[in-house]
């Protein structure tokens, strides 16, 4: 498991989506939040 001490809470809100097996969220959410080039992209706070 990552290092989570370093996440924003939107990172965390986002991991705990990722690990609820009850979730509908997937890695591709994850990529797409740290993908500077996706409109999800998380430190894009325009």
């Amino acid at each position: 498991m990552p290092d989570t001490s370093n996440m924003s809470q939107e990172e965390l809100d986002n991991w705990s989506d990722l690990n609820n097996p009850n979730n509908d969220y997937d890695m591709d959410d994850w990529a797409d939040c740290h993908n500077p080039n996706n409109d999800d992209f998380i430190g894009d706070d325009n």
